[in-house]
């Protein structure tokens, strides 16, 4: 039976989380926080205990590790040349090419690089690896995150069990699943089938060897007990339900970019920097909304005092000129300026006369015989040059028209425009 634990409780000391078949599953998109998982729990006072919980409810623990499924990872020994360790993770995929039943490049590799230090003198270049795919990996690793859980280490389901000695075959039996450890880095995992007829592999399994009895680990170790006569060899039931010091020498898949504090290692300590991060950042926005409804008011304070402005000059305009249709006050009124100084004998500072006195003063510091031709029209004086006036003196005619209340502009053709200032 199934105990089911949910955070609140007292913390367990080391938490074994075993990740459902990858067959099973539609996607590793179906994974998520709310997927129910199986784990082992070991408490503050040495006892194990089995439960199913989801990843979301799984107890609080410093010390999780995630074991995957027998038939998720593929393990073996390579013969590998001495490399350092980036070099040798470049090469792994090209070694166990002729393998995998899948593509290298969607598989992530793991080796135990302890194990090249034991190496028997037959084999010296012995190396156990390990592979399971990436997506699978990646998926689990980022939901128990998201539940604010750090794996610490992730292994193949062979580790919850003792190394084999003598004539005896460590099995673990758990939801519906079965792994067997037949060496020290490999093993066999298959279904659990029915109380009737004994899994195929695990009876070809016993004759590999002649194993003469079967230890069970696990919950459902008394179905496996129930098979006895099936197997053809005595199954005896462990008092735990796995073996707490077996994953000592286990692959750890967490390597690499999977290592604890690498890519994959910092989610949810990046959760817990942007919850610190919550208040000043709806300080901010709070700023950002004040900010907003203060230039909204100030440009409609400032689009009042425009109409303001605007109604008090169509009204000046009204009362000085009451009979002229008005479109543009201000235009409008240098105009009716410009005609009533026409007819009371007042010439303006954009009439031909003016413009031509001041022209004459302008260009007594240019090159004589510099100008081609004058035309006036609409209160300005056009200028053609002879040879388009160089930068510098350009420069010397604009600072001495200002000096007169002129405004000079010289055009795109080399030709200038000159204009009384406001004109």
């Amino acid at each position: 039976m199934a105990t089911r634990i949910v955070r609140g409780e007292r913390p367990a000391a080391r938490l074994w989380v075993f990740a459902p078949p990858h067959r099973m599953l539609a996607s590793t998109a179906r994974l998520s926080e709310s997927t129910v998982v199986g784990f082992v729990a070991l408490g503050a006072s040495g006892e194990l205990q089995w439960g199913e919980a989801s990843i979301a409810l799984l107890p609080r623990c410093q010390r999780v590790e995630i074991v995957f499924d027998g038939g998720d990872v593929f393990q073996t020994a390579v013969t590998a040349p001495r490399l350092s360790e980036a070099k040798l993770r470049l090469a792994l995929p090209n070694l166990l090419e002729e393998r995998l039943l899948a593509d290298p490049t969607q598989c992530h590799i793991a080796f135990l690089a302890a194990g090249r230090g034991d190496k028997s003198p037959a084999d010296p270049g012995a190396l156990p690896v390990a592979a399971i795919d990436r997506g699978l990996l990646t998926r689990l690793l980022e939901v128990m995150s998201l539940a604010g859980t750090r794996p610490r280490a992730a292994y193949s389901a062979i580790y919850v069990l003792p190394p084999p000695a003598g004539e005896v075959l460590p099995v673990f039996a758990a939801r519906g699943r079965l792994v067997a450890r037949t060496a020290q880095h490999d093993g066999v995992a298959c279904d659990l089938g029915d109380d009737e007829e004994a899994p195929a592999a695990l009876r070809l399994a016993l004759r590999s060897r002649s194993w003469q009895r079967i230890r069970a680990f696990g919950p459902q170790a008394p179905r496996l007990a129930k098979l006895a006569d099936a197997l053809g060899v005595p199954v005896d039931l462990a008092d735990r339900p796995l073996e707490a010091d077996a994953a000592d020498g286990a692959i750890n898949l967490l390597q690499g970019t999977f290592a604890r504090g690498g890519v994959f290692g910092d989610v949810s300590q990046m959760r817990r920097s942007l919850r610190s991060w919550k208040a000043p950042l709806a300080w901010a926005a709070v700023a950002a909304a004040v900010f907003v409804v203060g230039m909204n008011g100030y440009w409609l304070k400032l689009q009042s005092e425009a109409n303001e402005l605007r109604n008090r000059m169509t009204t000046a305009f009204r009362g000085a000129f009451p009979e002229a249709e008005m479109v543009d006050p201000i235009v409008q009124a240098q105009r009716e300026l410009a005609r009533l100084r026409t007819r009371a004998g007042q010439s303006s500072a954009g009439d031909f006369t003016a413009l031509n006195a001041q022209l004459a003063q302008l260009l007594a510091s240019a090159p004589v015989g510099i100008v081609a031709g004058i035309e006036y029209r609409d209160g300005a004086l056009q200028l053609k040059f002879k040879a388009a006036p160089d930068a510098q003196l350009q420069n010397r005619l604009r600072a001495q028209a200002v000096q007169q209340g002129l405004q000079l502009r010289f055009e795109a053709d080399g030709a200038a425009r000159i204009t009384a200032a406001g004109g």
